[in-house]
């Protein structure tokens, strides 16, 4: 993630100008800022090869996407979260109707020929940017109260393939972080920057959390369950593992841990940092 995010954008950052035209919304077309850097270098070949890795690579993270998207449906199927007709699965394991379902909604990429494609993607962008906060809020929030209820339980982390270098502490300064964002994002949205109080704009930039209130608020109807949250004493935490013997978790986790210590220092390195 070093590698491919930071130093990438660090690179990008120095070779391409923030004027440039070709920027998203800078001009009357917008362009990779790689495939810039590449033509400000004067090569003339790279940009368009660059182009059609960008391509495989969207197409790459499509089929990634409906993949991930159709099994999460298909297990909400199976739970009970949504309707059980999204749990089918034909004799070759695949989950059909998870995917029909994520086909369905991919569909809205041609919205991107509409005229007012601008606006569309506003919309969506709300509804998506405010839910990845919400995603990782959640995930901070399930690992704080998953190492409570192992605390109650008395078992140590030593049972875990892998534990987070900041512990408890990174979760809760990442929610409280999230919170904030939240706060700024709703003073933002309510009062736009250099406008009054406005129902579209509010709407446009905190859509998002509408859109997860009447989920949640439907999730509860329909299941009749109205319990806010699991006590840390009835929190199941052996379910799912592929082995549950403490004994045998703990060899594999020290034999993993010696292979990674026989390993020289930059494949540990690269290995940590990638």
């Amino acid at each position: 993630n070093m590698l491919f995010y930071f130093l990438s954008l660090t690179f990008i950052g120095l070779l391409v100008p923030y004027t440039s035209k070709e920027l998203l919304g800078g001009g009357d077309t917008s362009a990779s800022p790689f495939v810039i850097a590449i033509k400000n270098g004067g090569i003339k070949a790279l940009p368009s090869i660059f182009n059609a890795v960008i391509l495989i690579a969207v197409l790459s993270v499509g089929n990634s996407a409906v993949y991930g998207c159709s099994r999460t449906i298909q297990s909400l199927g199976m739970q009970g979260l949504a309707p059980a007709f999204f749990g089918y699965v034909d004799r070759k394991g695949r989950p059909l109707m998870g995917i029909f379902c994520s086909a369905v909604f991919g569909l809205l990429c041609f919205l991107s020929a509409y005229r007012r494609q601008d606006q569309v993607f506003a919309w969506l962008l709300s509804v998506s940017g405010l839910a990845t906060i919400f995603l990782w809020f959640n995930i901070g929030l399930c690992h704080v109260r998953f190492r409570l209820a192992l605390h109650l339980h008395g078992r140590s982390t030593d049972e875990l393939v892998f534990t987070a270098v900041t512990g408890i502490w990174g979760s809760i300064y990442s929610m409280v972080l999230l919170v904030v964002v939240l706060g700024v994002q709703f003073w933002v949205a309510l009062f736009p920057i250099g406008l009054g109080a406005n129902a579209e704009a509010f709407f446009q930039n905190y859509l998002g959390s509408v859109v997860i209130l009447v989920f949640y608020l439907a999730h509860k109807l329909w299941t009749r369950n109205w319990r806010l949250y699991v006590p840390l004493a009835e929190i199941d935490l052996d379910s799912g593992r592929r082995e549950t013997d403490m004994e045998i978790i703990r060899k594999e986790i020290e034999e993993a841990d010696a292979a990674l210590r026989a390993k020289p220092l930059y494949k540990r390195l690269w290995i940590y940092w990638c």
